[in-house]
């Protein structure tokens, strides 16, 4: 076969292209556990963030010892206790759509469904600069302490700022909040037993 021919360079195409394809599963399937891993540790820490717990040396240690998964329907939700048993709040999952993809994470809520203690995004696509300021801390820190009333949204304005120039990012974040909080206190009374 001769080099210059299109035969031999569609040959040469899908050779190479078998090599490295090859090479790239070969290499997902050796890291696919440390990538598991990872993914379960952002999961845990953004657990622990929303409820206001540090991780200290260990997280996954920490994690196992301060928080206890619930089954609510079919969302898992994690409660977290005090040395004396107490509840001190729950972890609730956050998912919805955002301007350019979806918004994942968890809010913390207290022990009786009052207050907001927390929240941060494990994922979000919004665009960098603008919309991707939702996940700066004084953004996400803004919302801790903010008090949960049954039937009513919560809003910008008294001490909840949008974000400048990314109206449909904040938008989209304050309607997902807003729609995990409706659908967490339906969970209230199983979560109460």
């Amino acid at each position: 076969m001769k080099r210059d021919s299109y035969l031999y360079t569609i040959v040469f195409t899908f050779v190479l292209t078998a090599v490295f394809a090859g090479m790239l599963a070969i290499t997902q399937a050796f890291y696919l556990p440390a990538i598991t891993e990872n993914e379960a540790n952002v999961e845990r820490s953004a657990v622990l963030k929303v409820l206001g717990i540090a991780p200290g040396q260990d997280l996954v240690t920490t994690f196992d010892e301060r928080v206890q998964p619930a089954l609510a329907g079919n969302v898992t939700i994690y409660a977290s206790y005090d040395t004396n048993g107490d509840l001190l709040g729950y972890a609730y999952p956050l998912d919805g759509q955002g301007l350019w993809g979806s918004i994942r994470g968890y809010i913390g809520v207290s022990g009786s469904f009052d207050r907001l203690l927390g929240m941060e995004f494990t994922e979000q696509n919004e665009t960098p600069g603008l919309g991707g300021r939702i996940s700066e801390s004084w953004f996400k820190e803004q919302f801790a302490g903010v008090t949960l009333v049954p039937g009513q949204a919560i809003v910008y304005g008294d001490g909840l700022d949008a974000i400048t120039g990314a109206t449909s990012s904040s938008n989209a974040v304050l309607n997902i909040l807003n729609n995990t909080v409706s659908e967490l206190m339906t969970h209230k009374e199983v979560l109460a037993r």
